[in-house]
């Protein structure tokens, strides 16, 4: 179901000893941090002699002088991981690529344990990941951008696959305002694995449905369509991180849909998740901005049978995956100018609430110049001409 950041995820029985706390922090061991790097080297293309010192790097860490801790340590806290990698590893790119890797374990083991991450969480993970996103490699890794069928770009962070089907699959979600949303036809969809949410910037609404069999076409409202991803060799069921397209099909099986929940409106530091195969949509306004770190985790929940949702008389649909030369590093950027943004409108609103109209006008004022001085601000002129009326009204009482 959806839930605000305060709501408790599912329970998970730990067996692997991976999540342990020490001095009841969030910290992370040597192999969670290690198995996270190996789908951060799929997700990145990472070639194989500049991942194997990393992960040899990982798993010797947390040892009797290695850091400052006595020989029985195995978990370290995140900042602990970076000023290690820091000091461990010579190439940038391989400092940037651990700490995508620890920013992710960090958001991994906090969902794990069902805690809350906190707006502070969620801004140091965006650090990192934002950090490796922007940073030029050139040792061979690169991350990569693609257009969902949902409307978005996604960027895959972090890609463990098991039987040819999602085992954890962490990616970055942006949503342009660039008026390119998806087929509404397929809006309604399910996911196989246990799905959840951290909002970076924006806002978006989820509703969730009800659906019920029906034996005539007169009597539904969809039809079941079967999902298949290719990636330039083959087309099938079995999932790819690096995809070319993916197409569904009409099985012919005819449903009713009725929303039973929603929308349920979400922001920045707020998160969510849908259980497996729980039929949802995802609206965010054309105009508009949104972004949001993103994990579909078996582990919480998985069905093979998760189909999307479509006409009752169309035949299929394909969505191409090309991104149109955007680059990663561009819509990390986007993120970063919209977070800032945000921040600061809320800072001069809330001066202005308590009518600190000197406090409320150099806020604003600050949030006009990032609109007037960022290249590439998106949506430029609408952001402004909002900032624009808060700073008006400001002025109106000075």
């Amino acid at each position: 179901m959806s839930v605000d950041t305060n709501s408790k995820t599912a329970n998970i029985n730990e067996t692997d000893g991976e999540h342990k706390d020490r001095n009841n922090e969030c910290s992370i061991s040597p192999s969670a941090l290690s198995r996270v790097f190996r789908g951060v080297v799929v997700a990145t293309k990472t070639p194989d002699d500049i991942a194997a010192p990393i992960d040899q790097w990982i798993l010797s860490c947390g040892s009797k002088g290695t850091l400052d801790h006595d020989a029985t340590t195995t978990a370290l806290r995140p900042d602990e991981w970076c000023n290690a990698a820091t000091l461990g590893l010579s190439h940038e790119d391989s400092q940037q690529l651990a700490r995508v890797a620890i920013g992710v374990a960090f958001l991994r083991e906090k969902a794990r344990r069902s805690q809350d991450a906190t707006a502070v969480d969620l801004a140091m993970i965006w650090d990192l990941v934002r950090g490796a996103i922007t940073h030029p490699m050139t040792t061979g890794p690169r991350f990569s951008a693609a257009r969902s069928s949902q409307g978005f770009l996604a960027i895959p962070l972090c890609s463990l696959l098991k039987d040819g089907n999602i085992d954890e699959l962490y990616r970055f979600h942006i949503w342009l305002p660039d008026g390119q949303r998806g087929n509404i036809d397929f809006a309604v969809h399910s996911h196989q694995a246990y799905a959840q949410s951290w909002i970076l910037a924006g806002e978006g609404k989820d509703r969730q449905y009800a659906v019920e069999p029906v034996t005539s076409a007169a009597d539904a409202t969809h039809a079941m369509y079967a999902l298949s991803w290719a990636d330039g060799k083959n087309t099938s069921t079995t999932y790819k991180t690096h995809q070319t397209s993916s197409t569904v099909v009409n099985t012919g099986k005819f449903v009713r849909t009725t929303q039973t929940s929603g929308p349920a409106v979400h922001k920045r530091d707020m998160s969510y998740y849908i259980p497996s195969a729980v039929f949802h949509s995802t609206d965010v306004a054309l105009d508009t901005l949104h972004a949001t770190l993103f994990v579909f985790d078996s582990h919480r929940g998985f069905r093979k049978d998760a189909p999307v949702l479509g006409p009752k008389d169309s035949e299929s649909s394909t969505q191409l995956r090309d991104p149109a030369g955007v680059t990663p590093a561009a819509l990390a950027n986007m993120v970063e100018t919209m977070r800032s943004w945000e921040m600061l409108m809320e800072q001069g609103q809330q001066h202005s609430k308590r009518a600190e109209w000197e406090d409320a006008r150099q806020a604003f004022n600050k949030v006009l110049n990032l609109c007037e001085s960022v290249p590439d601000f998106p949506k430029a002129a609408q952001y402004k001409d909002q900032v624009l009326g808060q700073l008006e009204d400001v002025q109106s009482k000075l």
